[in-house]
Formats: structure tokens, sequence, C-alpha cells
């Protein structure tokens, strides 16, 4: 079977899989992640999305040098578990591991569109609470807002909401 969303043959069985198996399909076309067995995919980044990523990534490493702030990069919030947020930002991390362990997390950041907010807004916002994640930015450009959520006991708690131009300097 030849998947329109990774852009190369899979035999049948390689949507349901195993982390594992997942780890060793390398980079594909579309940005996949694991959650609880199954293969989530969703297509590429616009570039109005990383425009924003890459100011936000800007934003939030001003003046630091003690936290990594990483793009893409495959998280593993618990056993068969592993997103692909927008932006992390990581204590010290092993440089050469191919995925960061949500232990190592402070921050997680989505950048939502039409085809994404109802994941970044349910299933990702929930996962990332469950894995203990501290902050958790959820980027609204259709909107133009910026949400600020905080770990609780419950899960997360919105602590702010900041006009999305006045971080990134983007008017899109």
């Amino acid at each position: 079977m030849t998947s329109a969303l990774i852009g190369r043959s899979l035999p049948m069985e390689a949507l349901a899989t195993t982390e594992v198996d997942y780890l060793q399909l390398g980079e594909t076309s579309a940005i996949s992640e694991l959650w609880d067995g199954n293969v989530l995919t969703c297509p590429r980044d616009t570039p109005r999305h990383q425009m924003i990523l890459n100011a936000l990534a800007n934003a939030l490493r001003a003046g630091r040098s003690d936290l990594n702030v990483i793009t893409g990069i495959p998280v593993r919030l618990g056993p068969g578990r592993i997103a692909v947020p927008d932006l992390i930002i990581s204590g010290t991390i092993d440089p050469d591991v191919p995925l960061v362990e949500a232990t190592s997390v402070r921050l997680v950041c989505e950048i939502t569109s039409a085809a994404s907010a109802t994941v970044d807004w349910t299933l990702k916002m929930h996962a990332y609470a469950q894995a203990r994640i501290p902050c958790y930015l959820v980027a609204e450009p259709d909107r133009g807002l910026l949400h600020s959520n905080m770990l609780s006991a419950q899960g997360y708690v919105e602590q702010s909401v900041m006009q999305l131009v006045r971080v990134t300097g983007l008017n899109l």
C-alpha cells in the first residue's frame, strides 16, 4: 500500500504499530505521531506556520542559554505515545538521541490550523498534562492569540492570553 500522507509504500498494518516500528519509519513527507499504537499523520507545515514557529522560537530563546528551544522533535509522552510538538523548551538532553523524554520538557507549544485545532486543544492538551509537562502554549494564528496554560492537579489552567503579534512581531 502507498500512503498519500507519507508518500512511500508501507505494509497495510503499518498504521497500527509499535513504538519500535514507529521509530524505524524514519523521516516521512508528513508529520507522524504515535498515539496508543496508532500512527496519526498530518501534512507538513505551511510557510505561514513556519514563520510563526520561528518567531516564537526566537522570542522564547531571547536571553536564555540554560534551556534548549527545539522545533519538530519527537517527544515520548509515555508507553506507545510519541508526539511531535511544534516547539519544546527542555532542560539537559542528549542531542544525539532522536527523541526527547517528556520528563525533560518544560514547555510545549502547538500552532493550530483548521486541520489541527481540535487535536491540539483536546488530545494533545490532555496527553501533555498526563505527561506532566509544566507549560502548554497554544498559538491560534487565525484569531491572532497565544494562550499560556500552566499545569495544575486537574490539568492545564489558562494563565494568560496574549496577542500573537506582540510576541512574534508578525502581523500575518
